[in-house]
């Protein structure tokens, strides 16, 4: 493992807090450093300009950036060593120790690759700029007129400022986009909607999970000739378990509406039973409403498996999505410890206090087709 960031366990690099300690002026030192008269280079993190008195430069074909950069997108905490000069960066749990000269960053028994010597300079340590996707996770790129040093932080830090890049944006609009209002550890604490530049912050949380990012769409998915913006965020997913919750948001009025979620939604419209018949798990789901069904599913050699309750579940695994302008959603049904055997569909619609679902349908899971004996329609 070469990175600081452990992706699996949502673990992020520098989560602790502090501030840097300055480095002694005394201990400069001239190590692969390159000397120039042009116009210094600016450095951008998240769209804003930060440490103007820090600017990178060029080593050979290498850009260099001070380590204390870092500091500007993780809350942490830097210590110099004068003694043994080196650098340790603490987040509360581990330490992580560079020392000029070095072309990796020391941590808990492992060494990190920097991809070049860290460089002392005018009593700062610097790293090269590419080093810090592999260390943090952010991105760094320098503009075509190489005067500028964009880094841009990142879905796995730990931002301590808001960052210029949305989240997500709407495929139907554009102009309409969802940013967090701040990133702190593994959760987003706040997020803000904008909406053809008017923006609006709401107190949401939701954790921050690598390759489950936030959704927003721009639809008028109650048919009153408005589009409404929906935000769907991730709260987390396991064996057995995937849960999504959801946001539908009038935007002339900054005004949530009331929209149940998909479990909640439908357990008004569906009953169901398992019982022991002859030996076989005998399971009977039954969808009220507009489009009233049953189905029957004989389950063989399980009908003594007092795991498996008296009803089924409704809701371990939730899924929303925007499509031809409805709101829609599927949410498992299941048995025992969270033993899916299908899918309950439906689509939103407006009701008499905000949304509720409609034209509810179960579909047995593939591997559980078998097992119906029985449907009416």
């Amino acid at each position: 493992m070469n990175k600081i960031i452990v992706i699996g366990a949502i673990t992020l690099f520098l989560a602790g807090c502090g501030a840097s300690a300055s480095i002694d002026m005394d201990t400069t030192m001239a190590i692969n450093q390159t000397q120039t008269t042009e116009a210094p280079l600016k450095l951008i993190v998240d769209g804003e300009t930060v440490l103007p008195s820090l600017p990178p430069f060029f080593s050979g074909d290498k850009v260099y950036v001070p380590a204390k950069v870092l500091m500007e997108y993780y809350s942490s905490e830097q210590q110099w060593d004068n003694a043994t000069k080196t650098l340790t960066i603490s987040d509360g749990s581990s330490k992580y120790v560079l020392k000029p000269g070095n072309e990796y960053m020391q941590s808990d028994g492992y060494q990190n690759e920097l991809g070049g010597p860290a460089i002392l300079r005018n009593g700062i340590i610097y790293i090269p700029a590419d080093s810090l996707n592999s260390l943090s996770g952010a991105t760094a790129q320098l503009n075509a007129s190489q005067n500028e040093v964009s880094i841009t932080s990142g879905d796995v830090s730990t931002t301590v400022r808001t960052p210029s890049e949305p989240l997500a944006i709407a495929t139907e609009n554009d102009q309409v986009k969802l940013y967090t209002a701040l990133k702190n550890g593994g959760t987003y604490e706040g997020f803000v909607v904008e909406v053809n530049g008017n923006k609006h912050t709401f107190n949401w949380e939701a954790p921050r999970l690598l390759g489950y990012t936030p959704e927003i769409h721009y639809a008028d998915i109650d048919q009153d000739g408005q589009e409404e913006v929906v935000v769907i965020l991730w709260l987390g997913t396991g064996t057995g378990m995937s849960m999504q919750e959801l946001h539908v948001i009038k935007p002339d009025q900054w005004k949530e509406m009331n929209v149940p979620s998909a479990d909640k939604a439908v357990s008004a419209f569906v009953t169901s039973k398992i019982s022991n018949e002859k030996g076989d798990a005998l399971i009977q789901i039954q969808v009220k409403g507009s489009t009233p069904s049953m189905v029957t599913m004989r389950y063989p050699d399980r009908g003594g498996d007092g795991n498996l309750g008296e009803k089924t579940g409704i809701g371990a695994v939730t899924y929303y999505m925007v499509e031809e302008g409805k709101l829609k959603a599927e949410t498992n049904v299941y048995i025992g410890f969270l033993e899916s055997i299908g899918t309950l569909t439906f689509s939103y619609k407006s009701g008499n206090d905000g949304m509720e679902p409609e034209s509810i349908r179960f579909e047995p899971h593939e591997e559980y087709a078998s097992y119906v004996v029985g449907k009416q329609l």
